[in-house]
């Protein structure tokens, strides 16, 4: 496959507002042509990221939403400081194959107060990495290894297809929520520091280990050797096994 590039200019104009605790602009929706599952790469500095893989989509879509939040009285300096916020879209050839590899960046002088949200839907997601702070995770029937570090945020990788390949999220401050079918696999080392680990497992064949804790999880499942380690700072790890696992609110309180 040959490499393409798509990088992506920022010239959006920010219209005043009101005065207020923060200010935003929507880029996009950017599109890529994709053929087949396609792993997909995000470095953010900040921000949400949001991965929803759904087989009736012909392309992947980007959008990014730059925000300032400086707060109180300082509405001007936000709105000006989103020029200073850059990020780049492209689909590079990978180890394993395409990759979606999405980047984002800041220049300015006050970074703790800026977000760049990232938004990405497309037909199907073979493998995750993702890298943030300050913002919410949310994976919804993607595939493949998952690699994930955040903090400051929450943490949610809830799909119906089957999740065989290894899974790593570490969060510093913030919930993980792990939701999958019955037909997943995986040796599950947990532990929430400062929180709790708890389990709602309705499909499957679930072998709790010794060592398990109220933080602590050791268990392996339908005889699975692939690794799924979740661990979190001042957050609770929740795990699902259930029938619908993409099913939900946008507030999980119990697996």
């Amino acid at each position: 496959m040959d490499k393409r590039l798509l990088a992506v200019a920022l010239l959006a104009v920010v219209s005043a507002g009101p005065a207020g605790c923060s200010t935003s602009t929507v880029d996009g929706p950017f599109s890529l042509a994709v053929r087949g599952p396609i792993e997909v790469n995000v470095v953010s500095f900040n921000g949400d990221v949001t991965v929803v893989a759904d087989p009736m989509l012909r392309w992947a879509t980007i959008r990014f939403k730059r925000q300032g939040t400086h707060g109180y009285g300082r509405n001007e300096e936000a709105k000006s400081s989103l020029d200073n916020i850059k990020f780049t879209a492209r689909i590079i050839e990978g180890e394993h194959g395409p990759v979606l590899e999405v980047r984002t960046w800041t220049t300015d002088a006050e970074p703790w107060f800026q977000r760049a949200h990232v938004d990405i839907r497309l037909p199907a997601v073979d493998g995750l990495t993702v890298r943030t702070s300050n913002g919410m995770i949310e994976a919804v029937n993607i595939q493949g290894k998952v690699d994930i570090e955040c903090s400051d945020g929450d943490v949610r990788v809830m799909t119906d297809l089957p999740m065989l390949q290894p899974v790593t999220i570490h969060n510093n401050v913030g919930d993980i929520d792990y939701r999958v079918r019955g037909e997943s696999t995986g040796e599950f080392k947990c532990y929430a520091q400062d929180g709790s680990v708890d389990g709602r497992i309705r499909q499957g064949r679930f072998i709790v280990h010794v060592g398990t804790a109220h933080d602590r999880l050791l268990a392996s499942f339908n005889d699975g050797t692939n690794p799924i380690t979740l661990t979190t700072l001042n957050g609770d790890i929740r795990i699902a096994v259930v029938h619908n696992p993409t099913d939900v609110g946008s507030v999980i309180v119990t697996p």
